[in-house]
Protein backbone atom coordinates (compact mmCIF):
# COMPACT_ATOMS: atom_id res chain seq x y z
CA UNK A 1 0.00 0.00 0.00
CA UNK A 2 2.74 2.46 0.94
CA UNK A 3 5.17 1.42 -1.82
CA UNK A 4 4.42 4.48 -3.93
CA UNK A 5 3.98 6.94 -1.05
CA UNK A 6 7.38 8.61 -1.32
CA UNK A 7 7.03 12.34 -0.91
CA UNK A 8 8.58 12.89 2.49
CA UNK A 9 12.19 14.20 2.35
CA UNK A 10 13.49 16.65 4.94
CA UNK A 11 14.89 20.13 4.28
CA UNK A 12 16.80 22.41 6.63
CA UNK A 13 18.29 25.86 6.13
CA UNK A 14 20.08 28.35 8.36
CA UNK A 15 21.19 31.98 7.97
CA UNK A 16 23.66 33.40 10.49
CA UNK A 17 23.71 37.02 11.59
CA UNK A 18 27.46 36.60 12.04
CA UNK A 19 29.84 36.91 9.09
CA UNK A 20 31.00 33.30 9.53
CA UNK A 21 29.93 30.46 11.78
CA UNK A 22 30.43 26.65 11.87
CA UNK A 23 26.98 25.80 10.48
CA UNK A 24 27.54 22.22 9.28
CA UNK A 25 27.27 20.68 12.80
CA UNK A 26 23.99 22.55 13.41
CA UNK A 27 22.57 21.42 10.07
CA UNK A 28 23.57 17.81 10.73
CA UNK A 29 21.70 17.85 14.05
CA UNK A 30 18.64 19.31 12.31
CA UNK A 31 18.83 16.63 9.62
CA UNK A 32 19.10 13.94 12.30
CA UNK A 33 15.78 15.16 13.71
CA UNK A 34 14.33 14.85 10.20
CA UNK A 35 15.89 11.44 9.51
CA UNK A 36 12.44 9.81 9.52
CA UNK A 37 11.62 11.79 6.36
CA UNK A 38 14.34 10.11 4.33
CA UNK A 39 17.05 7.52 4.91
CA UNK A 40 18.42 6.97 1.39
CA UNK A 41 20.85 9.88 1.16
CA UNK A 42 21.66 13.23 2.70
CA UNK A 43 23.75 16.31 2.05
CA UNK A 44 24.88 19.71 3.32
CA UNK A 45 25.94 22.83 1.42
CA UNK A 46 27.64 25.84 3.04
CA UNK A 47 27.96 29.36 1.58
CA UNK A 48 31.20 31.06 2.54
CA UNK A 49 31.60 34.51 1.00
CA UNK A 50 29.52 33.53 -2.03
CA UNK A 51 31.37 30.26 -2.64
CA UNK A 52 29.27 27.13 -2.05
CA UNK A 53 30.97 24.00 -0.71
CA UNK A 54 29.01 20.79 -0.28
CA UNK A 55 29.09 17.11 0.57
CA UNK A 56 26.40 14.52 -0.12
CA UNK A 57 26.24 10.75 -0.25
CA UNK A 58 24.03 7.70 0.21
CA UNK A 59 23.24 6.72 3.78
CA UNK A 60 22.07 8.09 7.11
CA UNK A 61 23.23 11.43 8.50
CA UNK A 62 25.42 9.71 11.08
CA UNK A 63 27.19 7.73 8.34
CA UNK A 64 27.64 10.53 5.81
CA UNK A 65 28.59 13.19 8.37
CA UNK A 66 30.86 11.87 11.12
CA UNK A 67 32.72 14.67 12.92
CA UNK A 68 35.76 14.71 10.64
CA UNK A 69 33.50 15.14 7.59
CA UNK A 70 31.68 18.03 9.22
CA UNK A 71 35.04 19.63 10.01
CA UNK A 72 35.91 19.51 6.30
CA UNK A 73 33.05 21.87 5.47
CA UNK A 74 33.93 25.57 5.93
CA UNK A 75 32.39 28.10 8.25
CA UNK A 76 29.87 30.32 6.50
CA UNK A 77 27.00 32.74 6.72
CA UNK A 78 24.34 30.32 5.49
CA UNK A 79 23.82 26.67 4.75
CA UNK A 80 21.21 24.11 3.69
CA UNK A 81 20.70 20.38 4.19
CA UNK A 82 18.55 17.55 2.88
CA UNK A 83 17.43 14.01 3.70
CA UNK A 84 16.14 12.10 0.68
CA UNK A 85 13.35 9.61 0.25
CA UNK A 86 13.28 9.16 -3.52
CA UNK A 87 10.16 10.27 -5.37
CA UNK A 88 11.31 11.12 -8.89
CA UNK A 89 14.61 9.37 -9.66
CA UNK A 90 16.42 6.37 -8.23
CA UNK A 91 18.30 6.07 -4.95
CA UNK A 92 21.70 6.91 -6.43
CA UNK A 93 24.44 9.25 -5.22
CA UNK A 94 24.02 11.61 -8.19
CA UNK A 95 20.38 12.12 -7.17
CA UNK A 96 21.29 13.18 -3.62
CA UNK A 97 20.71 16.78 -2.62
CA UNK A 98 21.51 19.67 -2.30
CA UNK A 99 21.64 20.33 -6.04
CA UNK A 100 24.41 22.87 -6.64
CA UNK A 101 24.52 24.93 -9.85
CA UNK A 102 27.02 27.50 -11.10
CA UNK A 103 25.63 29.85 -13.73
CA UNK A 104 26.36 33.19 -15.40
CA UNK A 105 24.94 35.28 -12.55
CA UNK A 106 26.37 33.31 -9.63
CA UNK A 107 26.00 30.17 -7.57
CA UNK A 108 22.82 28.37 -6.57
CA UNK A 109 22.03 25.46 -4.25
CA UNK A 110 18.56 23.94 -3.84
CA UNK A 111 16.89 21.41 -1.52
CA UNK A 112 13.39 20.18 -2.30
CA UNK A 113 10.62 18.29 -0.55
CA UNK A 114 7.73 17.33 -2.78
CA UNK A 115 6.90 16.03 -6.22
CA UNK A 116 6.26 17.99 -9.42
CA UNK A 117 3.33 16.70 -11.45
CA UNK A 118 4.62 18.36 -14.64
CA UNK A 119 8.27 17.31 -14.23
CA UNK A 120 8.31 15.15 -17.38
CA UNK A 121 6.73 17.91 -19.44
CA UNK A 122 9.22 20.51 -18.20
CA UNK A 123 12.15 18.14 -18.66
CA UNK A 124 11.19 17.46 -22.28
CA UNK A 125 10.82 21.20 -22.91
CA UNK A 126 14.26 21.89 -21.44
CA UNK A 127 15.91 19.05 -23.36
CA UNK A 128 14.47 20.40 -26.62
CA UNK A 129 16.36 23.62 -25.87
CA UNK A 130 19.63 21.79 -25.29
CA UNK A 131 19.59 21.11 -21.55
CA UNK A 132 21.66 18.10 -20.47
CA UNK A 133 20.59 16.41 -17.22
CA UNK A 134 23.00 14.59 -14.93
CA UNK A 135 20.30 13.23 -12.60
CA UNK A 136 16.82 11.74 -12.90
CA UNK A 137 15.17 13.96 -10.26
CA UNK A 138 12.56 16.68 -10.59
CA UNK A 139 14.77 18.83 -8.34
CA UNK A 140 17.24 19.26 -11.20
CA UNK A 141 14.31 20.37 -13.35
CA UNK A 142 13.55 23.03 -10.73
CA UNK A 143 17.19 24.15 -10.81
CA UNK A 144 17.11 24.55 -14.59
CA UNK A 145 13.87 26.54 -14.41
CA UNK A 146 15.31 28.78 -11.68
CA UNK A 147 18.46 29.44 -13.71
CA UNK A 148 16.46 30.18 -16.87
CA UNK A 149 14.35 32.70 -14.99
CA UNK A 150 17.35 34.15 -13.12
CA UNK A 151 19.12 35.00 -16.38
CA UNK A 152 16.11 37.14 -17.35
CA UNK A 153 15.23 38.57 -13.92
CA UNK A 154 16.73 41.45 -11.94
CA UNK A 155 16.90 39.39 -8.72
CA UNK A 156 16.74 35.81 -7.50
CA UNK A 157 13.43 36.45 -5.73
CA UNK A 158 11.89 37.69 -9.00
CA UNK A 159 13.24 34.56 -10.69
CA UNK A 160 11.62 32.40 -8.00
CA UNK A 161 8.26 34.12 -8.51
CA UNK A 162 8.43 33.49 -12.27
CA UNK A 163 9.55 29.89 -11.75
CA UNK A 164 6.58 29.20 -9.47
CA UNK A 165 4.24 30.01 -12.36
CA UNK A 166 5.79 27.11 -14.30
CA UNK A 167 5.96 24.52 -11.50
CA UNK A 168 2.95 22.34 -10.74
CA UNK A 169 2.59 19.97 -7.81
CA UNK A 170 4.08 19.95 -4.34
CA UNK A 171 7.31 21.72 -3.41
CA UNK A 172 8.82 23.16 -0.30
CA UNK A 173 12.18 24.60 -1.30
CA UNK A 174 15.13 26.21 0.42
CA UNK A 175 17.29 28.04 -2.10
CA UNK A 176 20.73 29.44 -1.37
CA UNK A 177 22.24 31.99 -3.72
CA UNK A 178 25.56 33.79 -3.33
CA UNK A 179 23.99 36.34 -0.96
CA UNK A 180 20.49 35.17 -0.02
CA UNK A 181 18.67 32.31 1.70
CA UNK A 182 15.15 31.80 0.34
CA UNK A 183 12.35 29.57 1.63
CA UNK A 184 9.48 28.74 -0.74
CA UNK A 185 6.24 26.82 -0.28
CA UNK A 186 3.93 25.88 -3.16
CA UNK A 187 0.65 27.85 -3.46
CA UNK A 188 -1.46 24.92 -2.21
CA UNK A 189 0.80 24.28 0.78
CA UNK A 190 1.01 20.54 0.12
CA UNK A 191 4.29 20.03 2.00
CA UNK A 192 5.20 21.59 5.36
CA UNK A 193 7.83 24.27 5.99
CA UNK A 194 8.37 26.40 9.09
CA UNK A 195 10.62 29.18 10.34
CA UNK A 196 12.35 29.69 13.67
CA UNK A 197 15.01 31.85 15.32
CA UNK A 198 17.89 31.66 17.71
CA UNK A 199 19.76 34.66 19.06
CA UNK A 200 22.00 34.70 15.99
CA UNK A 201 20.24 32.65 13.29
CA UNK A 202 17.14 32.39 11.15
CA UNK A 203 16.22 28.74 10.60
CA UNK A 204 13.88 26.94 8.18
CA UNK A 205 12.89 23.28 8.44
CA UNK A 206 10.33 20.78 7.20
CA UNK A 207 9.10 20.19 10.75
CA UNK A 208 9.22 22.07 14.03
CA UNK A 209 11.01 19.15 15.73
CA UNK A 210 14.16 20.13 13.79
CA UNK A 211 13.94 23.64 15.23
CA UNK A 212 13.56 22.37 18.78
CA UNK A 213 16.64 20.16 18.69
CA UNK A 214 18.89 22.93 17.35
CA UNK A 215 17.75 25.46 19.93
CA UNK A 216 15.63 27.56 17.57
CA UNK A 217 12.33 28.94 18.78
CA UNK A 218 9.43 28.25 16.43
CA UNK A 219 8.16 31.50 14.95
CA UNK A 220 5.61 30.49 12.32
CA UNK A 221 4.83 28.29 9.35
CA UNK A 222 5.79 29.48 5.91
CA UNK A 223 2.46 30.31 4.27
CA UNK A 224 1.30 28.48 1.14
CA UNK A 225 2.64 30.40 -1.85
CA UNK A 226 5.00 32.46 0.31
CA UNK A 227 8.58 33.34 -0.56
CA UNK A 228 10.74 34.39 2.41
CA UNK A 229 14.06 36.05 1.57
CA UNK A 230 16.78 36.48 4.18
CA UNK A 231 19.70 38.75 3.29
CA UNK A 232 21.82 41.39 5.02
CA UNK A 233 20.32 40.20 8.33
CA UNK A 234 16.85 41.26 7.14
CA UNK A 235 13.74 39.26 6.25
CA UNK A 236 11.40 40.00 3.34
CA UNK A 237 8.18 38.16 2.53
CA UNK A 238 6.40 37.89 -0.84
CA UNK A 239 3.02 36.17 -0.98
CA UNK A 240 1.79 34.53 -4.19
CA UNK A 241 -1.11 32.29 -5.17
CA UNK A 242 -3.53 33.74 -2.63
CA UNK A 243 -6.52 32.47 -4.61
CA UNK A 244 -5.26 28.89 -4.93
CA UNK A 245 -7.03 26.20 -2.85
CA UNK A 246 -5.07 25.26 0.29
CA UNK A 247 -4.46 21.90 1.89
CA UNK A 248 -1.55 20.16 3.60
CA UNK A 249 -1.08 16.55 2.47
CA UNK A 250 -3.01 14.44 5.01
CA UNK A 251 -0.24 11.83 4.97
CA UNK A 252 1.97 14.35 6.79
CA UNK A 253 -0.31 14.07 9.81
CA UNK A 254 -1.01 10.36 9.46
CA UNK A 255 2.32 8.95 8.35
CA UNK A 256 5.29 11.19 7.51
CA UNK A 257 5.72 13.68 10.35
CA UNK A 258 7.20 13.09 13.79
CA UNK A 259 4.56 13.10 16.55
CA UNK A 260 6.25 15.95 18.45
CA UNK A 261 5.99 18.27 15.43
CA UNK A 262 3.35 20.94 14.91
CA UNK A 263 2.27 21.42 11.29
CA UNK A 264 0.20 24.44 10.27
CA UNK A 265 -0.78 24.98 13.90
CA UNK A 266 -1.91 21.38 14.52
CA UNK A 267 -0.12 18.94 16.82
CA UNK A 268 0.69 15.74 14.93
CA UNK A 269 0.36 13.70 18.14
CA UNK A 270 -3.08 15.23 18.87
CA UNK A 271 -4.22 14.62 15.28
CA UNK A 272 -3.28 10.94 15.49
CA UNK A 273 -4.94 10.55 18.87
CA UNK A 274 -8.12 12.07 17.45
CA UNK A 275 -7.88 9.71 14.47
CA UNK A 276 -7.73 6.75 16.90
CA UNK A 277 -10.73 8.09 18.80
CA UNK A 278 -12.72 8.41 15.55
CA UNK A 279 -11.71 4.89 14.56
CA UNK A 280 -12.94 3.54 17.89
CA UNK A 281 -16.30 5.22 17.36
CA UNK A 282 -16.62 4.15 13.73
CA UNK A 283 -15.38 0.57 14.11
CA UNK A 284 -15.68 -0.55 17.75
CA UNK A 285 -14.08 -3.88 18.44
CA UNK A 286 -13.67 -6.27 21.38
CA UNK A 287 -9.85 -6.44 21.27
CA UNK A 288 -7.19 -7.96 23.52
CA UNK A 289 -4.29 -6.13 21.85
CA UNK A 290 -4.11 -2.77 20.07
CA UNK A 291 -0.92 -2.05 18.08
CA UNK A 292 0.24 0.74 15.80
CA UNK A 293 1.72 -0.36 12.47
CA UNK A 294 3.94 1.38 11.43
CA UNK A 295 5.17 3.45 14.40
CA UNK A 296 3.23 6.50 13.17
CA UNK A 297 0.10 4.57 14.20
CA UNK A 298 1.10 4.30 17.86
CA UNK A 299 -0.64 7.55 18.90
CA UNK A 300 -3.87 6.46 17.23
CA UNK A 301 -3.54 2.99 18.77
CA UNK A 302 -3.08 4.53 22.22
CA UNK A 303 -6.28 6.54 21.90
CA UNK A 304 -8.14 3.54 20.49
CA UNK A 305 -6.97 1.45 23.46
CA UNK A 306 -8.08 4.13 25.93
CA UNK A 307 -11.47 4.21 24.26
CA UNK A 308 -11.83 0.42 24.52
CA UNK A 309 -10.54 0.39 28.10
CA UNK A 310 -13.04 3.02 29.18
CA UNK A 311 -15.92 0.78 28.05
CA UNK A 312 -14.80 -2.18 30.20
Amino acid sequence: MFENVKEACGVYGIYSMKSREPLAPIISVGLSALQHRGEESCGIAINRDGIISYRKDLGLVSKVFPKHRLDELPEGKMGIGHNRYSTTGEAKKENAQPMVVRHKKGNLAVVHNGNLTNANELRAELEEKGAIFSTTTDTEVICYILVQERLKAKSIEEAVQNAMKRLKGSYSLIIMSSTKLIAVRDPQGFKPLCMGRTENEIVFASESCALDITGAEFERDVKPGEIIIVTNNEIQSIETGKDDPKGLCVFEYMYFARPDSILDGISVHKFREDAGRCLARQAPVDADIVAGVPDSGLDAALRLFKRIWSTL
